[in-house]
């Protein structure tokens, strides 16, 4: 039987009288399911599909859903290949400047199109590529000795923010690809007539996973937050029409799990940061959730991509 949680008070009452646990696993089965439904379509069109693209926003859980996926089509006998376009990036100093003549990370441009293009086509044509990765403490891209080639019968799951922009798409043959978009909407309303804002929901993620993995102080996802929402506008939300699948992320109770983890880091702003009336307004928006300890959370979550402690 299912547990229909529509407010952020019932989710609290459930908390409080320590009934959680089986919304936590109701959440978590039903996304589980939402996966397996892509991956059995997948499976059934495997003999025309060589190149599955994986796109959304900032922090909407690209990376974990990519590991799901590959691991569920794996089990169905399909191996696979996963892409990063993120270690595409180039180096900090050739990355395209904004107005302001700051860097934007954003801009498709900040990937090194030329060399993409050309290990897609290698990959292709049946030959050995090198794949980069970028290092993001230090803004710059190595290459580690890491071949891959395909198989006739591997898949190649390329995920990233421009995962749906027709000029990287366009890279590879259309007939033999598919498409899916991944996004974080919750569905819980803060009561019967307000929304939960998924862009707040987004950057909390992104505030815990910046602090723990990047190294990044919060004033830094605050300094960046307004770029990465003028290029989600610009690089991502157009394309969301062309996507074959739309996965949602975001866990009904996850809030609560994010509370703890997120609350000292926004805390942790300078009173004189001109974006401490954001963090006001998100202070305030988490003082509405009860806590939920991140133990609770299944080790293969999707959530696990922004509260696991770094190893």
């Amino acid at each position: 039987m299912t547990m229909p949680i529509q407010t952020v008070d019932e989710l609290n009452e459930m908390i409080r009288n320590g009934d959680v646990r089986k919304y936590i696993r109701q959440e978590e089965k039903a996304k589980g399911l939402e996966l397996k439904d892509i991956a059995d379509e997948i499976a059934e069109q495997n003999q025309r599909l060589k190149w599955v693209w994986l796109a959304g926003p900032s922090s909407a859980g690209k990376t974990t859903f990519t590991q799901r996926l590959a691991a569920e089509l794996g089990r169905q006998g399909i191996p696979t290949h996963q892409i990063s376009l993120d270690n595409y990036f180039l180096n900090r100093e050739l990355t395209p400047k904004n107005a302001k003549g700051e860097y934007d990370y954003e801009h498709i441009e900040a990937i090194d199109l030329p060399l993409l293009e050309r290990h897609l086509d290698k990959l292709e044509n049946g030959h050995t590529i090198e794949m980069p990765h970028f290092r993001f403490l230090h803004g710059r891209r190595e290459f580690r000795g890491n071949i891959v080639s395909l198989e006739p019968n591997e898949l190649v799951l390329i995920e990233g923010i421009h995962g749906l922009n027709p000029r990287i798409t366009s890279f590879v043959d259309p007939a033999h690809a598919l498409k899916i978009y991944i996004g974080a909407r919750t569905t819980l309303m803060l009561d019967n007539d307000t929304r939960i804002s998924s862009t707040n929901h987004r950057m909390m993620r992104r505030m815990i996973r910046d602090h723990n993995f990047r190294g990044n102080p919060v004033e830094k996802t605050f300094n960046l937050w307004p770029a990465v929402r003028a290029g989600e506008d610009k690089w991502i939300f157009p394309f969301q029409p062309l996507a074959d699948h739309e996965y949602n992320s975001a866990l009904g109770y996850e809030i609560s799990v994010l509370k703890p983890l997120v609350e000292p880091l926004i805390r942790s702003l300078p009173n004189t940061h001109p974006e401490r009336n954001k963090a006001r307004e998100l202070l305030e928006f988490l003082s509405h959730f009860e806590p939920i300890d991140k133990s609770l959370v299944p080790e293969n979550s999707i959530l696990q991509e922004f509260i696991e402690t770094p190893r």
